[in-house]
């Protein structure tokens, strides 16, 4: 006869089988679901950001692993892009691209690579971003608000379009510049000579059409994506500022990915931005040169880019939180021109 003491230690690892199988199941059905992750912007869909860039990040991904997918959410479809910051920070999407003036309200020194004549090319722009001068930037940036910077993508070179011909800072002289809200965009507006007009990026066509602002500075791709070209006559190639964009992760989802996860993610980001590069250099040719040949716009390529450039200097190099940065910056691009 079986006792029940008997009983139970036959019994109790036959019953358990069937939940350890069922959990052992589970475990691995879990580690082999793919992690999905939302990112935003605020960049048409026909912008070099998109078109050369986020489109193709999901394809990137999953070229490189089963268990990692991204949706991207462009053109402000999720919100402007100061609330996409703060939607990241919060953790309610997981991805995002933003520039150095946004970043800069949070953490003022970044604002520094916004701010002009600071870089003499997108590939100094680049190298700046990525230098152990920034470094210590991007980390504070990181403890502060829990948001990791993956990698920075170029923009393109801002250029100033008018209805009059831009030459010398005097040009400027009360014309009215819309540029970016941002405190830092609205400076390099000032800095330039101009009095800089904080208009909402959809509504800058209209603003231009009406008369409302006297121009706008953007790179050529991105004037050419949004048509200002159609409403304004000079492309004046003034390059004050070379654009970058960040490209930033919340940083407790990042720490929930698995290491091949955070490989597959930073390395397709990192080969996008150099397509993007690529690609906005190769548009920006192309347009300028197609404008010229056909007229859509005035090439005004004899700015006195020196001139804009000092001025900006003396601006900029006192009273700002990265003003030591762009002397140090500009004083070492000054030896470098000079060698």
């Amino acid at each position: 006869m079986i006792n029940d003491s008997l009983l139970d230690r036959w019994l109790c690892p036959l019953l358990l089988l069937p939940i350890l199988l069922l959990c052992g199941c589970d475990s691995q059905q879990a580690g082999d679901e793919t992690v999905m992750l939302r990112m935003g912007h605020v960049y048409e869909v026909n912008s070099p950001t998109h078109t050369y860039g986020t489109e193709f990040l999901s394809e990137r991904l999953r070229a490189k692993t089963d268990h990692l997918d991204v949706t991207v959410y462009p053109a402000s479809q999720l919100g402007s892009e100061s609330e996409l910051l703060e939607q990241l920070v919060a953790g309610e999407i997981d991805l995002v691209i933003s520039g150095p003036s946004f970043l800069g309200m949070w953490h003022p020194p970044i604002g520094v690579l916004d701010a002009a004549f600071v870089s003499r090319d997108l590939d100094h722009m680049l190298e700046i971003a990525r230098s152990d001068e920034m470094a210590p930037e991007w980390e504070a940036l990181r403890k502060k608000y829990d948001v990791r910077v993956l990698d920075t993508w170029a923009y393109g070179s801002r250029h100033v379009t008018s209805n009059v011909p831009i030459r010398h800072p005097n040009d400027l002289k009360s014309f009215r510049l819309r540029s970016p809200a941002a405190r830092i965009f609205q400076a390099s507006g000032e800095a330039l000579g101009a009095s800089p007009m904080p208009i909402s990026f959809s509504e800058v066509y209209l603003a231009l059409q009406q008369g409302i602002a006297d121009g706008q500075e953007n790179p050529v791709p991105v004037i050419k994506s949004m048509g200002f070209h159609e409403v304004q006559e000079c492309l004046n190639l003034t390059g004050h500022i070379q654009s970058s964009l960040q490209i930033l992760v919340n940083e407790r989802k990042w720490k929930r990915l698995t290491a091949d996860q955070q490989k597959a993610l930073l390395e397709s980001i990192q080969e996008l931005g150099n397509e993007v590069y690529a690609g906005l250099i190769k548009d920006e040719k192309r347009l300028i040169d197609e404008w010229r040949v056909d007229g859509t716009m005035q090439i005004v390529e004899d700015v006195d880019v020196d001139a804009f450039r000092q001025r900006c200097r003396d601006y900029f190099s006192k009273g700002f939180a990265f003003s030591d940065v762009y002397n140090r910056i500009t004083a070492e691009r000054s030896q470098e021109d000079d060698e």
